[in-house]
């Protein structure tokens, strides 16, 4: 019997159902063409938005090497750990609500379920305890307590950026990444570090956690140091981890290097015998600069006490404070040769003019005094004896205008041209607004103020021939010419005279040197205590050039408030330099001057200036 046909109704159903089917399918194809091709580029880039973060890479800071290329100054490669508490938190949320989850329905059967499950322990209370078993070997590498890192956490729980730990050793940040905790990364970055530790610390200065300079040189030459950080655009996961390169919208431009004029050699003998100085006076402070006479290149400058960059605990003021630059004094007698070049510049006085010193002088109602009564002294003589009296005659000889305008081309009262952080200028008084007293102290070294770097500036000048030279901390690569500010003829006849104070008779002899012939002066002057001078608390100076004959570099150095019961800087500061010069000459390759009865010259010097283990950075001085 033929089947009969399928009723109508049931037709009508299939037509129904395959008419929505059509109707879905072409929705469905709407729709991935409205996504595919009309907001696509729209929708892509929403969700970089989201997913696309910057990531930047550090520049390698420049090497800071010391005139001989040997590095002062250098960076090394670190990692920081960063997290991103937004996610690292609600992951560990999420981790946890699903293990209550399992928990309650018996899934889980671990030993953590009874805390997690028990009603009579607050719900945060729980997670808490949660957070401390997932982050304890994370707060254990780090070395912050685990209560500690969850706070940190905490109170930046918004945040997408956070540095944990900075600068860990790589060991440590291997470590932290076989955690594989969500929103925990690395940041490669460098540290900066200091070979020689306290040796050029404050000449250096030092830089922050993130490599920009802080003091001295290091802030001084940031810009040039620091190169350009790089910028790259990466696409991310849901836990923040780059997955992708999109980009790089600025290339990493690596820092330059810098090389300055400082010899570490000399730098190291000069800390040597300044250590010895300052232990053996009982001095709050001791310091030196070295100039070269010709090039005007800074050699050496050490203050003690002094601090190792490398340590956070030792960079304190009275740690790094570079003394040479950053202290003005009243110089005391150092000051005698340029006021005596100035006055013999002006034609007011020659070298043969006499002075009747006779130990005491009065100036209006005040009194100039000299230690002895050196009765009649011709210019020299004044030098020789360090005679107050015959440098107060001068001043009245000397046109106010005239000698304010000579010791501003020497370089007092004004920057050096360093460029150091910190520098000071000192004091000079227009004379014209001072009494005839007043004006004559300035002659052997009071009411006027200066640092070392300005004295040992003034004393290269003189050895120059009166040529001044530019300071510098840089080592020069091209010669500099300077400015003829005294005449040769006045320049030489001073260097005479300073040559006389080393001499049987002078106050320097102990700044006499076996191979080389010395031209100096010394100083001492009362420290100003609480507004006053002090009566019994001292500054010790020697100041001077050599060889006398062919000068290359001064040397300033400065006893300050020794206490051992010797103040003069004829006993305190005059051995120092005499150790100093002599060793630094010989390690400049200077040959001696100097020749002994038997007409010989003495071409020894002490080599374990060049051992490495001298270089070692310990912190033996401290205030």
């Amino acid at each position: 019997m033929p089947r009969s046909a399928a009723p109508y109704g049931e037709n009508k159903r299939l037509t129904f159902v395959i008419a929505i089917l059509i109707i879905c399918f072409l929705a469905l194809v709407a729709r991935l063409v409205y996504l595919q091709v009309i907001v696509r580029n729209d929708m892509v880039s929403r969700a970089d938005g989201r997913a696309v973060r910057a990531v930047y890479e550090s520049a390698l800071r420049g090497i800071i090497m010391d005139r001989e290329g040997e590095p002062l100054a250098v960076s090394s490669p670190v990692s920081s750990v960063v997290a991103n508490p937004k996610v690292l938190l609600q992951t560990l949320q999420g981790d946890f609500d699903r293990e209550k989850d399992a928990c309650e329905q018996n899934i889980n059967f671990s030993q953590d379920c009874h805390w997690i499950l028990d009603k009579a322990i607050d719900e945060k209370v729980s997670f808490l305890r949660y957070q401390k078993l997932r982050l304890l070997d994370l707060s254990t590498i780090l070395n912050i307590p685990i209560i500690e890192l969850i706070n940190r956490l905490d109170e930046r729980s918004q945040r997408g950026f956070y540095y944990l730990k900075r600068q860990l050793s790589p060991a440590d940040m291997q470590a932290v990444e076989a955690l594989k905790l969500p929103g925990i990364t690395r940041e490669d970055g460098f540290q900066r570090f200091y070979p020689d530790g306290e040796l050029t610390g404050q000449v250096l200065g030092f830089t922050g956690i993130d490599e920009h300079g802080q003091e001295g040189i290091e802030r001084q030459y940031d810009d040039w140091l620091s190169g350009q950080k790089g910028k790259m655009l990466v696409r991310t996961n849901a836990g923040k981890r780059a997955i992708s390169i999109i980009g790089e919208e600025v290339a990493t431009a690596q820092g330059q290097n810098l090389q300055l004029s400082i010899d570490k050699r000399i730098q190291y003998l000069m800390r040597r015998e300044l250590l010895e100085t300052m232990h053996e006076f009982r001095a709050k402070s001791v310091s030196a600069v070295m100039v070269d006479v010709k090039s005007g290149e800074i050699l050496g400058m050490v203050s003690l006490p002094d601090g190792n960059p490398n340590n956070p605990v030792e960079r304190v003021p009275e740690l790094m404070k570079n003394h040479v630059i950053t202290d003005v004094f009243e110089p005391g007698s150092v000051i005698k040769p340029v006021a005596m070049a100035a006055a013999l510049d002006a034609g007011v006085i020659t070298t043969r003019t006499i002075f009747p010193t006779r130990g005491i002088y009065s100036i209006g109602k005040n009194v100039v005094r000299d230690v002895h009564n050196y009765g009649t002294l011709d210019s020299v003589g004044v030098i020789r004896k360090s005679s107050n009296i015959g440098m107060a005659m001068i001043s009245q000889k000397m046109p106010r205008q005239k000698y304010y305008d000579f010791m501003k081309r020497m370089g007092f009262g004004g920057l050096s041209g360093v460029n150091f952080p910190g520098e000071q200028t000192g004091i000079l008084r227009n004379p014209k607004k001072m009494g005839d007293f007043s004006y004559a102290t300035t002659f052997f070294g009071y009411g006027i103020s200066a640092s070392a770097l300005q004295v040992a500036h003034a004393y290269a000048t003189i050895a120059n021939h009166g040529v001044k030279q530019p300071l510098t901390l840089i080592k020069r690569t091209v010669e500099i010419p300077g400015e003829q500010v005294l005449s040769p003829e006045v320049a030489n006849a001073v260097l005479k005279m300073m040559e006389t104070v080393v001499q049987d008779g002078g106050t320097g002899k102990r700044a006499n040197t076996q191979s080389y012939t010395v031209a100096g002066k010394t100083g001492t002057s009362h420290k100003v205590i609480n507004g006053g001078y002090s009566k019994n608390r001292y500054r010790g100076l020697f100041a001077g050039v050599a060889p006398a004959t062919n000068p290359r570099v001064s040397l300033v150095v400065v006893v300050d408030d020794p206490t051992s019961g010797a103040y003069y800087g004829g006993l305190t500061a005059a051995p120092a330099f005499s150790r100093i010069i002599e060793a630094s000459l010989k390690i400049l390759g200077v040959l001696p001057d100097k020749i002994d009865k038997n007409g010989k010259v003495n071409l020894d010097i002490d080599r374990s200036i060049f051992e490495e283990s001298d270089y070692a950075g310990v912190s033996d001085v401290k205030p």
